[in-house]
């Protein structure tokens, strides 16, 4: 929340004209910021005075005093953890969203029965001889031998490919992995890469690397830290380019329904290709293709943890439009989403565990203006 929202809910606090919620909410803010100076860049000393918190202090000290001997806890409730973090600009845990504009916030989400419930570990192993494993209800353990590659599940959920002798030539044919929507899932590859797959994502590599070339295919969005070999170079193909790394850390979103192909580099160097033109990319750095035939277009990433919060257990967004939200939130909660009236043109910067439940995240949205309604396996985004 920016300080504008902060200075109206203390006005409607000092005029005594806040709802018990916002009462709630500015009085724990106090208490969290335990009446250290407050936002002195953001406020004024006359501003600071006119918002007098001596009445929030008087009103802590009562409660308190009523409640002994229990002490008063901060974050005592999930909706108090969810709804906090837009008074106290954090940007810590849980989800915050920056309005464009500085109207006060109105819950209007409505939930109906729903089976809805965030994405996790799901995904499907297809082999070199057409077999599938289904990942999240395999036992931990040894899976599959291909000519001298072990196939393992941990017990953390990964799955390993290792060595056990001398690959022969049979194990160059083509495994996949693949999430679902509502899925994820990490693997590390013979060559000791790991790779991290988001909901609705593939990634088709051989068992063994045992050419002059590590070369795999990806679908949707994909994570790699290659591992370094620079006498045997790491090629990405996906169906707008290929990516030529030695050793590096970089994400791919090849999602159809996304404007652009999106690479991103975080560490190393990166060569891509698409059609007759090729780039190198720097760290921090981001390719972006529209089309088949687009030519690549670099930008530079302010805040590269955002751009793979999705494998750290968050969505973030920065400065984002709302069907490009609401297309991250259907692909992790395998959901549909649907738009009643104008779609509102604000841009959302903001983070929020994909662990929460459907519900949660529809009152976290509502602070936002993005007011929705949950029928069994859809949502529908309203106007105000």
């Amino acid at each position: 929340m920016n300080t504008e929202e902060i200075k109206y809910l203390l006005k409607k606090y000092n005029n005594q004209t806040a709802t018990p919620q916002e009462k709630k909410l500015v009085e724990e803010w106090y208490e969290h910021v335990n009446g250290e100076d407050l936002l002195p860049s953001a406020f004024s000393e006359t501003e600071i005075k006119s918002q007098s918190f001596s009445n929030i202090q008087s009103r802590i000290k009562v409660q308190a005093d009523v409640n002994k001997p229990k002490q008063i806890k901060l974050f005592s409730s999930w909706f108090f953890r969810a709804a906090v973090v837009l008074i106290t600009l954090s940007a810590g845990l849980y989800f915050y969203l920056k309005r464009t504009e500085s109207n006060p916030p109105v819950i209007s989400s409505k939930l109906i029965k729903t089976h809805i419930i965030p994405g996790g570990d799901n995904a499907i192993l297809s082999l070199a001889d057409g077999s599938k494993v289904i990942l999240n209800k395999t036992a931990d353990g040894q899976i599959a031998d291909q000519s001298g590659v072990k196939i393992i599940k941990t017990k953390s959920g990964e799955l390993l490919y290792r060595f056990i002798g001398n690959p022969n030539v049979s194990a160059t044919a083509m495994n996949t992995v693949s999430t679902p929507r509502g899925g994820q899932y990490h693997l590390i590859l013979a060559d000791e890469t790991e790779v991290w797959l988001n909901a609705a994502s593939s990634v088709k590599f051989p068992a063994a690397f045992v050419g002059k070339e590590r070369k795999v295919e990806v679908t949707g969005e994909v994570y790699f830290e290659v591992s370094k070999n620079k006498t045997k170079p790491f090629i990405v193909h996906t169906d707008q380019s290929d990516i030529k790394v030695l050793g590096t850390h970089f994400n791919v979103n090849t999602y159809d329904d996304e404007e652009y192909q999106r690479t991103t580099l975080l560490e190393g160097s990166i060569e891509m290709k698409t059609g007759n033109q090729k780039v190198l990319l720097t760290p921090g750095q981001q390719a972006n293709i529209g089309g088949k035939r687009d030519a690549i277009k670099i930008r530079e990433i302010n805040d590269l943890d955002a751009i793979i919060a999705w494998k750290n257990g968050y969505f973030q967004f920065e400065q984002s439009d709302l069907r490009s939200v609401m297309r991250q939130v259907s692909r992790w909660y395998n959901t549909t989403v649907s738009y009643n009236g104008t779609i509102p043109t604000k841009q959302y910067t903001g983070k929020i565990p994909r662990s929460v439940n459907v519900d949660k995240l529809i009152e976290m949205l509502s602070y936002t203006g993005i007011h929705c309604e949950v029928e069994h396996n859809q949502i529908t985004v309203n106007p105000k």
